[in-house]
């Protein structure tokens, strides 16, 4: 139990730090490792989706497909590793 919670908190930490889409800002799109992380805080993007307009679960502008390669691989992470 101690584990999940300090892994939950490291997370939620890192999570923080995420920056979103900026439109000023296009030179700089979301790419394969981008879309691993966004994959694998799926749940927590959920979550502050419903109580921020300024939370997303895909990341706006990515480069398309291995930014999708990258964020199932990430979700499928996530979700393997729940099953404990």
């Amino acid at each position: 139990m101690r584990k999940m919670l300090t892994l939950l908190v490291i997370t939620l930490t890192l999570a923080g730090c995420a920056h979103h889409y900026d439109p000023e800002v296009i030179n700089d799109p979301y790419g394969l490792f981008s879309g691993l992380w966004h994959g694998y805080i799926f749940i927590f993007s959920i979550i502050g989706s419903i109580f921020s307009d300024n939370i997303f679960i895909i990341g706006r502008p990515n480069t398309g497909l291995f930014y999708y390669i990258g964020y199932v691989l990430g979700l499928l992470g996530f979700l393997g590793s729940v099953n404990d």
